[in-house]
């Protein structure tokens, strides 16, 4: 094969690789914003599909994220890949403090009494064995308690967050999109 290693990797040192590359998290961070400056169609498409898939990501609506940023991305014709790049936030290593988050902000804007997050993972895990047992009476429990400050929190973050996101994406795109342009009018001039 053309490009294949002298010495193949072990399937320990293959997760160890795939956990903590060895070039760095750096580099595939860098990865994905060139492929962010790269994509094509208008600057606000770009930054409004980036908008929407950072919010939508920041719901407690796990399992449902994927399908409401492509309805979204539809209905107000944002860029699907800067969606799909910006939902890759909400994921397991991120998903608990997101949720707990939006589960405290929910419930200071519902002046309820919060709990602690040792408190909080255990009531998740409680919902996860419940929904897997089909025991629907604890769920409904829970889901009134923990859910509905969720939603609202979530809504909340994810709102303010999709305003930062726009701008910032969207001055970034029209700044290196100038940056680019004076480039290619140097270039052309000599």
């Amino acid at each position: 094969m053309l490009f294949k290693r002298k010495k193949e990797l072990t399937k320990l040192e293959k997760l160890k690789n795939f956990i903590h590359p060895k070039k760095g998290l750096m580099r595939a961070y860098k990865y994905l914003l060139k492929r962010l400056f790269r994509l094509k169609g208008d600057i606000h498409s770009v930054a409004l599909g980036a908008a929407f898939g950072l919010s939508i990501a920041i719901t407690p609506l796990f399992g449902l994220q994927l399908i409401l940023t492509v309805v979204f991305d539809f209905i107000f014709q944002a860029n699907l890949t800067a969606s799909m790049l910006f939902t890759i936030v909400g994921n397991p290593l991120t998903f608990p403090f997101i949720w707990f988050a939006d589960y405290k902000l929910g419930n200071i804007f519902l002046s309820n009494d919060t709990i602690d997050s040792a408190s909080f993972s255990n009531i998740i895990i409680e919902i996860k064995n419940a929904f897997s047992n089909s025991n629907w009476e604890v769920m409904g429990n829970y889901i009134t308690s923990i859910l509905y400050p969720m939603l609202l929190g979530g809504i909340i973050i994810a709102i303010l967050s999709g305003i930062i996101t726009y701008k910032f994406v969207f001055k970034s795109l029209t700044e290196y999109k100038e940056m680019k342009l004076k480039k290619i009018k140097k270039r052309m001039s000599k």
